[in-house]
């Protein structure tokens, strides 16, 4: 299988894009701000530029994107969904089989006419092209590096859809331009949106302070349960079929969760381990890995890859076949595992 690497730059990335007629746009499963604004802000684009296109995305979908000016481009995926014969797949802000499940079998026969545009460090879709750039933020940096491309003639940034789009996604990705992969493009980017009249104040209310009082019992459930590891140098947080049964909470409300106990000053790693609700029994669990930046920072990438995942040095997830207790155990003696073994090594793992 070929490398999880570029072998095209944006510049070609976007003659692939000029040179189709009908195009597929697709993120991964459970979009984040990242994936639904990178997708939300090409689609826009494409409409703009009179190209035909389905911009699709797999369930479910958080409330608080779906309120985005333009979310009526986008077409949520179901398993008796046409997606028709298009001359080009874009897959944005993932490469990983295991994120597009819903999709996979179309996807698969479309692999040899297929664009991938990813900020992630791991993938295994074997993508006729790839563009692939771990140093950007968000997916949404490099999707705001690509509209100028599709057409120097127009500015799409200055589109209020695409504008608002790729903010909320750079933002959602950089924790408001407070992570450590915030860079100077970050900035620089975010800056050019708000100079044609991006609302970050708006965008902050309406995608941060709009959560229904059930996460917050979700949020109460899972610190519950969480549990210190390593001398309190880890953080294990749990989410049962129960704990979503009692508090009526959506599965989507987990998003933030996992960085509560990053306040805490000893916490080096955090992990998030949640089993489906009953009404989605099944599924796999799913584990999301949170690490603080420094000079012994913990790679968990590295970690998520353990257990067939993937994503960013500092944030990552990953999936394991139930039942829940079993994934516990195999976390809990990764992370120990991890943790001591970087300490005792001086290095980062």
């Amino acid at each position: 299988m070929n490398a999880y690497e570029s072998n095209v730059d944006l510049d070609a990335a976007a003659q692939h894009i000029i040179g189709a007629e009908h195009l597929v746009l697709a993120t991964h499963a459970k979009p984040d701000a990242d994936a639904y604004g990178s997708t939300l802000a090409l689609a826009r684009a494409l409409q703009t530029l009179g190209k035909s296109g389905d911009a699709w995305l797999m369930p479910p979908v958080p409330a608080n994107l779906r309120v985005l000016i333009g979310s009526e481009l986008l077409r949520w995926h179901e398993p008796e969904s046409d997606l028709g014969n298009p001359d080009l797949v874009v897959v944005l802000d993932t490469g990983a089989w295991s994120q597009v499940l819903p999709m996979r079998s179309f996807l698969e026969q479309k692999a040899n006419r297929m664009l991938i545009i990813d900020h992630h460090l791991s993938g295994d879709i074997p993508a006729a092209w790839r563009h692939i750039n771990g140093k950007a933020a968000a997916c949404c940096e490099l999707v705001a590096m690509l509209l100028p491309k599709l057409d120097p003639n127009t500015d799409l940034l200055a589109d209020p859809v695409v504008r608002d789009a790729l903010f909320v996604g750079l933002a959602g990705d950089t924790g408001w331009f407070r992570f450590s992969n915030t860079r100077e493009r970050s900035h620089l980017i975010a800056a050019q949106l708000l100079a044609h009249g991006v609302d970050h104040a708006r965008l902050y209310r309406q995608l941060q302070q709009t959560e229904r009082p059930q996460k917050l019992k979700l949020m109460a459930r899972a610190l519950q349960n969480l549990e210190w590891l390593a001398d309190k140098r880890v953080a294990l947080l749990v989410l049962s079929e129960t704990d979503f049964a009692e508090s009526n909470a959506l599965v989507e409300e987990t998003e933030h969760i996992v960085d509560l106990p990053q306040m805490v000053e000893s916490v080096e790693v955090v992990v998030l381990v949640t089993e489906a609700p009953a009404a989605k029994v099944g599924e796999p669990i799913r584990l999301s890995f949170r690490s603080k930046p420094g000079p012994n920072a913990i790679d968990v990438s590295a970690l998520a890859n353990r257990f067939g995942g993937g994503g960013h040095a500092r944030a990552a997830g990953a999936r394991l076949p139930g039942p829940l207790d079993r994934a516990l155990k195999s976390v809990r003696e990764a992370l120990v595992t991890a943790v001591v073994g970087a300490t005792k090594n001086g290095q980062v793992i």
